[in-house]
């Protein structure tokens, strides 16, 4: 399973990331976690690589596609 990645992208989910990355950690404790910060304004990217998520920031909002679409590119 260390091939594997579960993508999520995220945007102002400050409240919400750190349980979403220990659920995927619980069930899939081999995969590889990347969250796409899409411009955030609290400190989603900061507490997902906190938690051991791969994490790349967008500067600004670009959009759920966009994020994907980074995701998908890494």
């Amino acid at each position: 399973m260390k091939s594997t990645l579960v993508l999520i992208p995220a945007r102002n989910e400050a409240d919400r990331i750190r349980p979403v990355i220990d659920g995927v950690r619980t069930q899939l404790p081999e995969v590889r976690i990347l969250v796409v910060n899409d411009g955030s304004e609290d400190d989603t990217g900061a507490i997902a690589s906190r938690h051991g998520a791969i994490t790349i920031n967008h500067p600004y909002n670009l959009g759920y596609g966009a994020a994907l679409h980074t995701g998908y590119h890494y």
